[in-house]
């Protein structure tokens, strides 16, 4: 009986002591064990599979990664992964490279001490709520930083110290056309034959920050007929000036020939030396006018601003007041909508009416331009070319108004302006000015002074969808002349120029509306009138249409009407014009149709004479080639006429051919254009550039599509990049699909900053080698799975690494015809061995396959 009772009181003890060990906190994480990879095969090691058992976790080396910080691509970047004091493997961050990502080391108390180029131990302890992400197939590291850690810079911005002034180089764009038309005898005239030939160079030098420019043109006319033949060339150089930045004041200083802004006086063009501010140089959070958005947050809330539908800003803020000034300038008009997401959920919405005019400026914004020199102007036989001084600026205030003015003084000549614009919200955007003139002229006795005024208006409904893009009106009184008129009076007017040219203008109005129609399509109307001193002549001009598309068929509609009043006649042209086109797509779903079309034309003029033309247009070649042929028609006695037009678009330029017949003439013209750019490497034929180039040099990889347009590298593995976008980041990538065989590339993207003109190298390290699948035996079994290989010998800074897989496989690239593989799968000396490998077999295939035995090292 006492045996039984002691049993009794056993049970339950172990019982509870059974149940407090299970409610005790356990520690534990997912196991896989190797040796399963091991069953029912004849592996008679293990490789350590450590690095893998944690979820995002790689083997130590070196990655080329795409690095992204809060969702923001910061390009491609090569990053050491190695253990930290707490074992675990993770991306080598140093402060440096912390800064340069934006986050705010100098002012967060944590980063105090820290050497520049250590890297940090634990990044999220250093950053509460900081999070690192490593996706090891797709290379992708992510970094999560909270917004009160970053720096406050505007959207868009670009470190200076990243800005690149390029190569020295030598670049000239060039553009080339000719043509011959021969004319049939009619009655009263013998036949005839013309020929046009028209060269254009731009070139320049680039050295450092500086930038030398200047325009060259050629032009040769030839006419012969049976009793005569005669021909005229001239050569002109323009625009030649030398150019720098001046990156502390965010300006730019010109010496040369070129033309002052026009948003304060009318153009001016001159020789001499002009200094003005760039906004090329500003975050395009910061470029033309937007309007502050300011409120109070209850909570740490979501601030989102939506415009047209669309989101076009967000952020977070803390509780209390908030402002944001760095929106990306939204057009010249289009109402906000600001949405306040508390952090309870509870949202409050408000309305900001935008509308705004080329003239207005942010809150704080100055818009600057200095120059002096001579007037340079060229629609006359000789002029004054005064030596003239001018001051402009536009400056930024609060309340969404903008002051702008200037003065320009020069001998016997004086003219000030004063102006103001302002955002009125649901009323629009209005600006206001007047400038005086006070001149002497050679042909009159005392000085001529006069006045003009100016108002500019816009405003954008989107409720009806209707946008009042400018309405301009401008009086000018008898008195008044302007820089250019106070130049070109007393001088012959040259040939070719309009002859209203040199007559002083009295009033001038301008509009432009539009009406988006939703799926229907979009009508527009544009008028303007001009009339002058002196003279009854009366310009009007006045052009509406519409445009619209069904079912991928396009077409318009336009009616034009110019009137010029003079000499008791009222002279006028009245067109109506009607154009559709129709995909061939619709008829057949063949992919060679996706991009041709049939084409129709039709116009009709207040003569009666109506001209209708059919035909076929396209593209093809990816869109390098384009044609068309067109047959026409006409009512009136000019005959029936026909056109046929090739162009290619090539990585070195673009070529065009045009023939045209009708049954008195016939015309043939030809063209191309292109671009040389001279830099450190060599010589690269391109495109026509833009302000900016980049020239990727991928050595040995030929014939590679560049992914900026229909560019591809040339036998050496260079190309050119145009119109890049200055001081901000561009981004180059070459598409690695178009690889030749054998070649790989480090990494197939980069982002550029260049300055203003610059030519910057794009530098794509390539890796030229064999492809192979190598198998790796160790006596008679294979090498373990996960066993991390490396080639020997391998030139600094490249990884050639792969990690073996199933039957001690493994994939590997840019190996020369001979070397030696190290294997490792442990730590110690009998979990490593090397492998010897030669390729003397010739083959077709692009990746090789060899077995390779390994020996202990």
């Amino acid at each position: 009986m006492k045996r039984r009772l002691n049993n009794s009181a056993v049970f339950p003890t172990l019982a509870g002591t059974l149940l407090m060990i299970g409610s005790l906190p356990v520690e534990a994480r997912d196991y896989f064990d190797p040796a399963l990879l091991a069953l029912g095969g004849d592996q008679s090691v293990i490789s350590d599979l450590s690095s893998y058992e944690t979820t995002g976790s790689v083997p130590e080396g070196r990655y080329l990664v795409s690095l992204w910080v809060n969702q923001v691509d910061q390009g491609q970047q090569t990053m050491v992964f190695k253990k930290n004091t707490q074992g675990i493997i993770q991306p080598e961050l140093t402060p440096a490279l912390l800064n340069k990502l934006g986050v705010n080391t100098s002012a967060l108390p944590q980063f105090n001490g820290l050497a520049d180029e250590v890297p940090v131990n634990d990044l999220t302890t250093l950053i509460p709520d900081a999070q690192v992400h490593f996706d090891l197939a797709q290379l992708r590291l992510d970094l999560s930083i909270p917004q009160i850690a970053m720096q406050q810079n505007a959207r868009g911005y670009v470190d200076p110290a990243q800005w690149d002034d390029g190569v020295p180089a030598m670049l000239m764009n060039y553009s080339l056309s000719g043509s011959r038309s021969w004319q049939s005898a009619q009655p009263g005239m013998g036949s005839s034959e013309q020929t046009n030939l028209f060269a254009n160079l731009r070139g320049g030098l680039n050295w450092q920050a500086w930038r030398l420019r200047s325009d060259m043109a050629y032009i040769r006319n030839g006419n012969s007929s049976d009793s005569i033949s005669q021909s005229t060339q001239s050569t002109r150089f323009s625009n030649t000036y030398l150019l720098r930045d001046i990156r502390a004041w965010r300006s730019e200083i010109l010496a040369g020939e070129s033309s002052t802004g026009n948003e304060v006086f009318d153009s001016v063009p001159f020789r001499g030396i002009k200094l003005n501010s760039s906004e090329e140089m500003l975050p395009g959070s910061q470029r033309g006018f937007a309007p502050e958005i300011s409120g109070i947050a209850q909570t740490n809330a979501r601030i989102t601003v939506s415009q047209n539908g669309s989101v076009v800003y967000q952020t977070y803020v803390a509780p209390g007041p908030f402002r944001i000034d760095d929106l990306y300038q939204t057009g010249q008009g289009g109402d906000m909508t600001v949405s306040i997401t508390e952090a309870d959920g509870s949202v409050r919405t408000q309305t900001v009416a935008l509308s705004s005019l080329p003239v207005m400026q942010r809150p704080g914004a100055l818009k600057y331009e200095f120059t002096t020199g001579r007037y340079n102007g060229g629609i006359t036989q000789g002029s004054r070319e005064a030596t003239f001084g001018l001051g402009t600026f536009m400056y930024g205030l609060p309340q969404n108004v903008t002051l702008y003015g200037g003065g320009l003084i020069a001998e016997d000549y004086v003219s000030l302006a004063a102006g103001a614009g302002a955002s009125l919200g649901a009323l629009g955007a209005l600006s206001a000015d007047v400038t005086t003139s006070s001149a002497k002229l050679k042909d009159t006795n005392g000085r001529q002074q006069g006045e003009s005024y100016r108002l500019r208006y816009g405003k954008s409904l989107l409720s009806t969808g209707t946008s009042v893009d400018l309405t301009a009106y401008r009086y000018s009184t008898r008195n008044y002349y302007s820089f250019a008129d106070f130049n070109n009076h007393g001088f012959q007017l040259n040939e070719g120029q309009v002859p209203w040219s040199l007559e002083r203008q009295r009033s001038n109005f301008q509009v432009r509306l539009s009406q988006q129609l939703g799926a229907q399509g979009a009508l527009y109307l544009s008028a303007s009138r001009n009339d002058f001193w002196g003279n009854d002549r009366v310009n009007n001009n006045v052009s509406a249409g519409y445009n619209g598309s069904f079912r991928g068929v396009s077409y318009g509609l336009a009616y034009s009407i110019d009137r010029i009043k003079g000499n008791d006649s009222w002279p006028e042209n009245r067109q109506l014009s009607f154009n559709m086109q129709v995909p061939f797509s619709l008829f057949n779903s063949s992919p060679a149709l996706n991009h041709s079309y049939a084409n129709y034309q039709m116009t009709h003029n207040n003569q009666g004479d109506v001209q209708q033309q059919v035909g076929i247009s396209g593209n093809a070649m990816d869109d390098r080639l384009a044609y068309s042929a067109m047959q026409g028609w006409s009512n009136s006695e000019s005959s029936d006429n026909g056109t046929l037009n090739a162009g290619y678009q090539g990585t070195k330029g673009q070529a065009n051919i045009g023939y045209s017949y009708g049954s008195a003439f016939r015309s043939l013209n030809l063209s191309g254009n292109g671009s040389v750019v001279i830099h450190p490497q060599g010589v690269t034929l391109g495109q026509m550039l833009g302000n900016s180039v980049a020239v990727v040099n991928a050595p040995s990889a030929g014939d590679v599509e560049v992914m900026n347009g229909n560019v591809r590298t040339d036998s050496r593995g260079f190309a050119l990049v145009p119109y890049l976008s200055n001081y901000q980041s561009n981004n180059i990538s070459l598409n690695p699909a178009t690889l030749p065989d054998d070649v790989e590339i480090v990494h197939s993207s980069l982002n550029v900053y260049p300055t203003k003109g610059a030519v910057v190298m794009a530098k794509f390290d390539t890796r030229v080698g064999y492809q192979a699948l190598v198998t790796l035996q160790r006596g008679k079994t294979s090498i373990p799975f996960g066993t991390l290989v490396t080639l020997e010998g391998g030139a600094a800074g490249e990884n050639n690494t792969g990690i073996v897989g199933e039957a001690g496989q493994v994939y590997l690239s840019g190996l020369p015809q001979t070397g030696q593989l190290r294997a490792k799968w442990g730590n110690e000396a009998s979990q490593q061995c090397r492998a010897a490998f030669s390729f003397t077999e010739q083959t077709s295939t692009p990746v090789r396959q060899l077995t390779a035995r390994c020996e202990n090292s």
